[in-house]
């Protein structure tokens, strides 16, 4: 017993000087700050970390690395970050008055809050094209490894330890078919984040041929997570891209992209179809289990817990029944209350009329293209951490860089006007 205390402490310095040397190195060499952040997203499973009062993931320990490492005097604050910190004192006031539970709150705040401070922070040290690169390589590499899960029935990242004792270590079929998931944890999270890398494969500055084979891939891994809302989202933001990305894309890009998605479509939609009929009552019960969701936003408070919240013994929470909220929306509003889901459901929207209004860049389309997604699936596992990101990319882009955006290098320029302020 007498060497524990002694084994902590050297544990404790061991992390200390490993994250000064990190801190160090991001400091000094931006780009592998980007590019291991983009690694540990992709390739870390969500089990595996250190309790250290709170669980930290190897992404979590990353993200708060990369933030000390490059925040700066030079950071340039937007009206849209108010906004976003009003969301998370929303949050912090459910806790206090609402009665909204701390590990809700704490999830929120290491999951969300993080990953958006550093995709708020990423821009100023490393080139939009950079970034492009690194989400849209670590998209096509996690993509094939999906689809060899598919093929061999075997998940590698389930070799990590603390998988057998995960809520997300455990494989998912649909219809006898093995859904692909990765390092995610789940298919769903998986196919959402393929979708959202999808638009900076388009962007990124590969050859043409490489960029459409590069989507080729990122759909099929999609398709073969069996999720409809990730393949959904993933058509979403391709569409959106070739609308909306005319300054990214040349008009035989976007014109050769469109051919290839109604190929895909006309190739994979038989077969996806088969696997969702087979399924039967399953899949169509998910569906329908949705929409019975919708009257649990007659239980919602201002702030904090809903007055349907219930917690059971065994330590399982549930909300009028239901212990599983599919539904980032809706379960934000019954966690945190309705002022937070308020504010977020008015950032989504400053963020389709900024599309709509001809300011779109990539990270925007990623995040746009996600809004179905958001209405009817929660924030799990790494998926929230890079939806978050991509939000804080998108506002970056505008406080950096005006019109122009993710997934170009251009000149560094004086931001006209706010994205707030002109939505």
């Amino acid at each position: 017993m007498g060497a524990d205390p002694i084994r902590m402490i050297a544990l404790i310095a061991m992390a200390v000087c490993g994250g000064l040397a990190l801190i160090i190195w991001f400091r000094r060499s931006p780009r592998w700050a980007m590019a291991v952040w983009t690694a540990s997203l992709f390739f870390t499973p969500v089990w595996f970390g250190v309790q250290a009062g709170i669980f930290f993931t190897v992404l979590t320990a990353i993200t708060i690395v990369g933030i000390i490492a490059f925040v700066d005097r030079t950071f340039r604050w937007s009206h849209l970050d108010t906004a976003v910190l009003m969301f998370f004192l929303a949050l912090l006031l459910g806790l206090i008055i609402g009665g909204a539970l701390w590990g809700h709150v704490q999830g929120a705040l290491i999951g969300w809050l993080l990953p958006y401070v550093w995709g708020r922070l990423v821009l100023q040290r490393v080139s939009p094209e950079w970034v492009a690169q690194c989400i849209a390589a670590a998209a096509v590499v996690a993509a094939v490894l999906a689809l060899l899960e598919f093929v061999t029935s075997r998940n590698l990242f389930l070799l990590f330890p603390g998988a057998s004792s995960s809520i997300w270590g455990t494989l998912q079929t649909r219809g006898g078919e093995l859904r692909a998931e990765g390092a995610f944890g789940h298919s769903i999270a998986l196919g959402g984040s393929l979708a959202m890398s999808s638009v900076f494969v388009l962007v990124v500055r590969w050859p043409v041929w490489v960029r459409v084979g590069a989507l080729a891939v990122v759909g099929a891994a999609t398709a073969v997570t069996f999720s409809r809302i990730g393949i959904i989202g993933l058509a979403v933001t391709v569409v959106l891209a070739v609308l909306f990305l005319g300054r990214y894309l040349s008009r035989a890009m976007r014109v050769t992209v469109a051919v290839a998605l109604g190929l895909g479509a006309a190739v994979g939609l038989p077969a996806l179809l088969g696997v969702f009929s087979e399924a039967g009552s399953e899949a169509t019960g998910s569906a329908d289990y949705r929409g019975d969701l919708v009257p649990l936003l007659d239980n919602m408070n201002l702030l904090g817990l809903a007055s349907n919240y219930e917690r059971l013994p065994n330590g399982d929470d549930y909300f009028g029944g239901f212990r599983s909220i599919d539904s980032a929306l809706i379960l934000i509003g019954l966690r945190h209350g309705l002022v937070p889901l308020a504010i977020l459901v008015v950032l989504l929207a400053l963020a389709v009329i900024a599309l709509v209004s001809r300011r779109a860049n990539p990270a925007l389309v990623a995040l746009v293209g996600q809004i179905p997604a958001l209405a009817t699936v929660a924030l799990i596992t790494q998926y929230a951490s890079f939806v978050w990101f991509v939000a804080g990319l998108a506002v970056s882009s505008y406080t950096l860089y005006g019109k122009a955006a993710v997934g170009r290098t251009v000149e560094r320029v004086e931001p006209a006007r706010e994205l707030a302020e002109t939505a």
